[in-house]
């Protein structure tokens, strides 16, 4: 299958460069960069690459079966609607589509994924703050308000991100942002009502960014609708068979080292007669973008959904 590359010399879509290289059934005909074109691939991704960057609109031109775009959203709903109309499959990374279109959380939606002429990608925050509450919502145990507490590495902001949101300017700092208006609730909200959140509920989410690279973190808090337990079990039967979510034996299981650099989301919960507690992580660049949107070509595709991830996975 041929495919184009929008948006490649980003964060997420040097990504996707990278793990499509190594794809058994796909072949990269374009990386589209505007900013780049011209310039080897190779000088991005550190390794051998055929291609150089191209133009966004010589991308449009050239002969291609699916598309994954990694730009901003509104450059997505542009390059979607071109590549739409001449019959090109899109599976786009940014937030232009997700409340309109078949939103592609693989864990929990991946049926729609096969037929779709364009899959939304999930948020990074969303993908892990729906796997790691969804399953209270599926057994009607949550009792109002959901607290989220996350955090992120610099590169969760885009290769376009201010100077102070930079590794060096993050240095030994912590801090919070967009408090209360986070875009990815809305998005997080929408996929739960599908497994249960009634209107009664709300999510709430704190996001700060870490003076790290990659990853995000997560803790999760809810008052109970009554007592349960065999949580653990619970969370474990809800996604046995997906090889992306592992469930711990304790949220102190979960930790960014152990999720960085792989295409997993960590998840452990814990409750007592009054609150549950639920650890997430996952890599903010794989799971919570590139690798997913893999996964969504290949469902698109008809191909296994893990093909040219197995390198990624890892046994906790």
């Amino acid at each position: 299958m041929d495919v184009a590359l929008f948006g490649a010399a980003g964060y997420s879509g040097l990504e996707l460069v990278k793990l499509l290289a190594t794809h058994p059934r796909v072949r990269v005909v374009c990386a589209a960069s505007d900013a780049n074109a011209g310039r080897p691939v190779a000088e991005l991704v550190g390794r051998p690459h055929p291609l150089k960057f191209v133009k966004t609109a010589d991308a449009l031109a050239i002969k291609h079966d699916l598309a994954l775009l990694a730009v901003p959203p509104e450059p997505a709903k542009e390059i979607a609607a071109a590549l739409l109309a001449k019959g090109v499959r899109v599976v786009d990374l940014s937030n232009a589509h997700r409340a309109s279109d078949v939103y592609g959380l693989t864990s929990l939606f991946s049926d729609r994924a096969r037929d779709a002429k364009l899959v939304a990608n999930p948020g990074c925050y969303a993908t892990c703050a729906i796997t790691a509450i969804a399953p209270l919502f599926e057994n009607d145990l949550v009792d109002g308000i959901v607290a989220v507490s996350a955090g992120s590495g610099v590169t969760g902001a885009g290769r376009t991100a201010t100077a102070e949101m930079s590794l060096g300017e993050m240095y030994g700092e912590v801090r919070a942002y967009r408090v209360l208006k986070h875009q990815h609730v809305p998005e997080i909200e929408a996929a739960l009502a599908r497994v249960g959140m009634k209107p009664t509920n709300r999510v709430v989410m704190t996001t700060h960014l870490l003076p790290i690279a990659r990853g995000i973190f997560m803790t999760v808090t809810a008052k109970l609708a009554r007592k349960a337990t065999g949580l653990i079990e619970m969370y474990r039967t809800m996604y046995a068979g997906d090889p992306t979510v592992i469930v711990g034996d304790a949220p102190e299981d979960v930790s960014l080292r152990k999720v960085v650099g792989t295409n997993t989301c960590l998840v452990g919960v814990a409750s007592d007669d009054e609150v549950v507690v639920v650890t997430a992580a996952l890599d903010n660049l794989l799971k919570g973008a590139a690798g997913q949107a893999i996964e969504n070509m290949n469902l698109m595709a008809g191909f296994p959904r893990m093909a040219g991830l197995e390198h990624l996975a890892r046994q906790l």
